[in-house]
């Protein structure tokens, strides 16, 4: 292993071993925090919100499934708690969202017109792109505190962000003490946009879910059934986004939308998508360091060597899938992007995407650009360090793999 790799330590560290022989104490005990029975999650929502109504089942079945292979998995007694926790959250917001739809009327009218969706891998720029995409007055992007809670909690609006914002720093102090070299390899506050699943994580078909925990059959649950019920739940929830801080354009990022875009045209047949590429080798390897932080939340340590071959064949998969869709799409709803030409003029990329889309210009925008760039972050390029071999990743043989995707998409690669 190379040293001064950014994800080092492979197992729980004292204060996580600490929590752990406390939670196993819990579980022995059978106490509820440990509990990860559907029926009771989805009851302990229902007792906590005083409501009934979580809208279509479909999302029932997906939590039953999930649940019964969490519990053939092995995760730690302190990873039950964090599943839990996260279970319970995802019913209770859709048991809110359905109450808020139902008492708001004008949700229904809300608009979700011509949304950006950019759609690369983890580590190809996507990340930059949305944010410099939503620096136009006309559009922004979803901040990590409406995507994690996104009913309003107070009438004022102010006091209700001001609110919303604090949970969400309280839930992401506690991910930092579980994974502390998050912020070097993709730094998250309350404020940053984020990725769409952290809202979608409210129908619980979220294919994240397998690539932390490493268990396929979910993923393979997922890309079996059609997704447009969970797409269709996912408009209305942007339309309660929209109503509370309007915008003519939502400027959307995941890479799980590679998987589905069947799904996600069906829905947005409007939709403007980015899809940024760069050399898979590259992009694999920097996603196992980062996913390897999830694998020792739920396992108490993780493996390298089976990190890498699992998210090798996912993500070739999730080409496949992406591209047999764009045989038949219009080709004017997708844009092709490489990493290397948004690194080198990041203004250009984005006048690039507004112009094939015919996006309105703004004159600031070049300006607004490069203040974004000089502003710091904690994940700032260059400071993330990962080992490729420790990983079991092969550059010739991912190349290999992924030839006709790097052939189709023109993607430079190193030797």
């Amino acid at each position: 292993m190379a040293d001064g790799v950014t994800v080092e330590v492979e197992r729980y560290r004292w204060p996580e071993r600490v929590a752990n022989a406390g939670a196993t104490v819990l579980y022995a005990l059978g106490a509820p925090v440990t509990n990860l029975d559907p029926d009771d999650l989805l009851a302990a929502a229902r007792r906590s919100t005083g409501l009934t109504d979580w809208g279509g089942d479909q999302f029932v079945n997906v939590l039953r499934e999930l649940i019964r292979l969490l519990e053939g998995a092995g995760i730690t007694p302190l990873a039950r708690i964090f599943c839990r926790g996260i279970l319970i959250k995802a019913v209770t917001n859709r048991l809110r969202l359905r109450e808020h739809v139902r008492r708001v009327e004008a949700v229904a009218a809300t608009k979700v017109e011509r949304p950006i969706f950019v759609v690369g891998f983890p580590r190809t720029g996507t990340t930059v792109l949305q944010n410099l995409l939503a620096l136009h007055p006309g559009r922004r992007a979803l901040q990590f505190w409406e995507l994690t809670a996104p009913v309003p909690e107070h009438a004022d609006p102010a006091e209700d962000a001001r609110r919303r914002i604090a949970s969400t720093d309280r839930m992401l102090r506690m991910a930092y003490v579980m994974a502390p070299e998050m912020g070097e390899v993709h730094e998250i506050r309350a404020t940053t946009p984020e990725e769409d699943w952290a809202l979608f994580a409210n129908t619980v078909a979220v294919l994240n879910y397998e690539f932390q925990s490493g268990l396929t059959a979910f993923g393979d649950l997922l890309m079996e059934q059609d997704l447009r019920w969970a797409y269709a739940e996912f408009r209305e929830m942007l339309q309660v986004l929209l109503h509370q801080r309007p915008a003519d354009q939502l400027v959307l990022k995941c890479p799980e939308h590679l998987w589905f875009l069947d799904s996600l045209l069906a829905e947005f047949p409007d939709a403007c998508v980015v899809w940024t590429h760069r050399d898979p080798f590259e992009t694999i390897a920097s996603y196992c360091s980062l996913i390897s932080m999830n694998r020792r939340v739920y396992y108490g340590q993780f493996r390298p060597a089976e990190i890498g071959p699992h998210i090798t064949d996912r993500f070739l998969v999730g080409i496949e899938r992406a591209m047999k869709v764009r045989e038949t799409a219009d080709p004017a709803r997708f844009l092709d992007l490489r990493f290397e030409d948004l690194v080198a003029d990041h203004a250009g990329a984005v006048r690039q995407v507004e112009k094939h889309f015919g996006l309105p210009r703004w004159d600031g925008m070049d300006a607004a650009v490069e203040a974004w760039l000089r502003s710091d972050r904690l994940d700032e390029r260059g400071k993330h360090r990962y080992d490729a071999e420790r990983y079991g990743l092969d550059r010739d043989a991912i190349h290999r793999r992924y030839a006709g995707y790097i052939e189709r998409f023109g993607i430079p690669i190193r030797r």
